[in-house]
């Protein structure tokens, strides 16, 4: 189960940091980086802003999630186990012998 889990939450975080890049283009494309620090300069506040900063910071938390998540889904899994030896699991029946 564990390695299931940090191969589907790996997973997972490839496809953020994808998003996050795509999403990060388009803002920039669009302007809207530029426009919000010249709006801060006309403030007086200054505020530089690096694009790899940001996705090393967002992967890292990203790989934080992947191992609480395994964590958690590993220990859920344990849980199951051991109250479905406990109680016995769940027996279902379809259709009937005869």
């Amino acid at each position: 189960m564990l390695k299931l889990s940090v191969i589907f939450n790996f997973c997972g975080l490839l496809m953020f940091m994808l998003a996050l890049t795509l999403l990060w283009a388009v803002v920039n494309q669009l302007g809207l980086v530029d426009n919000a620090l010249q709006f801060l300069a006309d403030l007086n506040i200054i505020v530089r802003i690096n694009a790899g900063n940001i996705a090393r910071a967002a992967f890292l938390v990203g790989l934080l999630g992947v191992v609480l998540l395994s964590g958690v889904t590993v220990f859920l899994c344990f849980l199951y186990n051991l109250v479905a030896d406990l109680v016995g699991g769940l027996k279902m029946i379809t259709a009937e012998e005869e």
